[in-house]
């Protein structure tokens, strides 16, 4: 006898997700979480807003990622990123994409300390950490 088999795989709806957890002896958290009605767009949205912080103040890292490519100019700007800065907020730290990247940047990081510091809220930054 042969079981003809379904080429196409449903989710499970509630009700079989619960069966099949209580047949095997699993803990129904997926099934439950299923369950419940999808979030409103309106609640999404302040979420995401909140998150974000787009009702807060620029910060100096906003500023740097929103102008990396005028930093350090359009060859570079897809090869490394600014990563964060340092406690005292002097530090800006960069993830490079390889050791020649690396030294491409050490090579011009004056001008690029210069650029930044053109940049609102960024005049206290004075040293670049390159990884």
């Amino acid at each position: 006898m042969k079981i003809k088999q379904s080429k196409e795989l449903k989710p499970l709806n509630f009700k079989d997700s619960a069966l099949v957890s209580s047949f095997l002896g699993l803990p129904n958290h997926l099934a439950e979480r299923r369950s419940r009605p999808p979030a409103s767009m309106e609640k999404i949205i302040d979420r995401v807003w909140e998150n974000w912080k787009f009702n807060a103040e620029q910060s100096p890292e906003r500023t740097i990622s929103e102008n990396w490519q005028k930093v350090v100019g359009m060859k570079l700007a897809g090869k490394c990123a600014p990563i964060n800065l340092s406690k005292d907020g002097k530090t800006l730290v960069i993830k490079a994409a390889s050791s020649t990247i690396k030294q491409e940047i050490l090579f011009i990081s004056g001008q690029i300390l210069k650029k930044i510091n053109c940049l609102k809220k960024c005049r206290d930054i004075e040293n670049l950490k390159i990884y």
